[in-house]
């Protein structure tokens, strides 16, 4: 009997294993990559300590992996849900948060979930929808937003015009209260015919009371303070706070040559409720161009862009950056902004260490300027140039030069009392533009299959806007990534 009931458990085993097979496929997928690196002054631009929270000067080498595990259950043309995990992790980090398990016995919970979501497509009509956790790109090269998102999307293309049309719950941290919630709706027209491509984007964000778009972007670092309170914002003071923006992109691309234009312009205002000062209007812009030129194995470029700024900031002046009156002309983005460019000051491969604030060691040290994924008060021009030497092997070298489009500090004082009274003004010694001259050079070689290998260099010549310490001191970044998409 014991030998039959064997046999019948081992037959429903396998017939479990097996049903699914009938009814879903399984597709997977993912990434892997290693980076190894060494920076110096890129937080906060001095071999001397930044001088108010941290005294040591910022001198980062460490070693970093990511695993991204992608499983589609595809049940047919029409109906898929899509998941994707990651696991970061920093070597020899303590076990447990998000870049644990480096650590001796590296054992950690660490699992992210990044997408959940079902993807569908609605019978009978173009409409193709999806819902739940997923990656968003609003605008070309994340000037809007670009995140992963728990949204509502629906796409129907009408060739050769794609429309989409999408809602974003960014915030809803307290659901018996609408006031601290952040809601987003988008609509974007794509078109592309031949070697032209065009984008027409609305985006609107509401953050009812909330500081969103406002405390991310008071140029003081990244927004943020030592004072009891927190920020430089209490979230009682707005009453309305609506951000709306209007993008516009042109691209052209052939065998030869390509190019592209960027325009995005902020509308609406942030109603302040609490502190007596005028409201805030959302009058800040951004364009960005460039073009490729192709030459065999050679491509040559030119690219720049301008993202406004305010006349905020005097010599000889006390500036107090919770003060909504006279930071309009800012260019703002929504929550879930990514702009990538250079490498030190613009998040590029080697994004943990960041110059002019950004993703997670962010400068405290800038005063009326950001750079990072969320450029505001800043032009840079680049030139550049990439080199096929072999089929596996490529070359590249870029050149920035960066400046405030408004002074900046380039000597100041943070006050930082601990009473929240004070906490977020700024002693104005002097002012100025220039951020530096940047030069970024990197190394693809391919290793087998599709495993590549990155070695990265990058150096900044700072300029006096790059801090408020009197003495700038330059800043540079060596490292290497090893990376599989498979």
């Amino acid at each position: 009997m014991k030998k039959y009931l064997l046999m019948l458990i081992a037959l429903v085993l396998v017939a479990v294993m097996a049903a699914p097979s009938f009814a879903v496929e399984l597709k997977y997928g993912g990434m892997f990559r290693a980076r190894l690196q060494s920076s110096d002054n890129v937080v906060d631009g001095t071999d001397d300590g930044d001088g108010f929270d941290n005294d040591d000067d910022d001198n980062q080498n460490y070693i970093d992996q990511r695993l991204r595990m992608y499983f589609t259950f595809v049940s047919s043309e029409n109906l898929q849900v899509v998941t994707k995990w990651e696991a970061d992790t920093r070597w020899g980090n303590e076990t447990g948060g998000r870049h644990g398990g480096g650590d001796v016995g590296a054992d950690a919970v660490n699992l992210e979930m990044k997408n959940v979501y079902v993807d569908f497509a609605i019978p009978t009509t173009p409409v193709r929808a999806t819902v739940g956790i997923q990656g968003i790109s609003a605008f070309t090269g994340g000037w809007i937003a670009e995140d992963d998102f728990s949204a509502a999307v629906a796409a129907a293309k009408f060739d050769p015009i794609k429309v989409t049309l999408g809602y974003i719950g960014a915030q809803n941290t307290d659901v018996t209260d609408t006031n601290e919630n952040v809601d987003d709706v988008y609509l974007k027209l794509d078109y592309a015919s031949g070697p032209f491509k065009a984008g027409l984007t609305g985006f609107y964000q509401y953050g009812h009371g909330t500081d969103v778009s406002v405390d991310r972007f008071t140029f003081i670092g990244n927004g943020t303070n030592t004072g009891s309170g927190g920020g430089p914002y209490d979230q009682d003071r707005f009453d309305d706070n609506h951000l709306f923006d209007l993008g516009l992109s042109l691209e052209y691309k052939d065998s030869l040559w390509s190019a592209y234009v960027n325009f995005v312009k902020n509308l609406g205002t942030v109603d302040d409720d609490g502190s007596g000062s005028d409201d805030m209007d959302y009058e800040g812009w951004m364009v960005d161009a460039g073009g490729n030129l192709y030459c065999g194995p050679f491509t040559f470029s030119l690219f720049g862009f301008v993202a406004s700024g305010d006349d905020k900031v005097e010599d000889n002046s006390v500036v107090d950056f919770r003060d909504l009156d006279n930071q309009d002309g800012f260019f703002r983005y929504p929550a879930g902004a990514s702009h990538y460019w250079s490498e030190i000051v613009g998040l590029g491969t080697l994004d943990l260490a960041v110059g002019g604030g950004g993703s997670d060691d962010r400068a405290d040290d800038n005063v009326g300027w950001a750079g990072a994924d969320s450029p505001s008060n800043l032009w840079t021009v680049s030139a550049g140039f990439a080199w096929q030497a072999l089929e596996g092997t490529k070359l590249t070298l870029n050149y920035y030069y960066m400046a405030t489009v408004e002074d900046a500090v380039t000597e100041g004082v943070i006050v930082r009392d601990g009473t929240g009274s004070r906490d977020g003004q700024v002693v104005v010694f002097d002012t100025g533009n220039e951020i530096g001259h940047e030069l970024d050079m990197y190394i693809d070689q391919k290793i087998v299959d599709k495993l590549s290998l990155r070695l990265v260099g990058a150096y900044l010549f700072t300029g006096d806007a790059y801090s408020v310490h009197e003495d700038e001191d330059d800043a540079y970044e060596l490292g290497a990534q090893l990376l599989w998409s498979f």
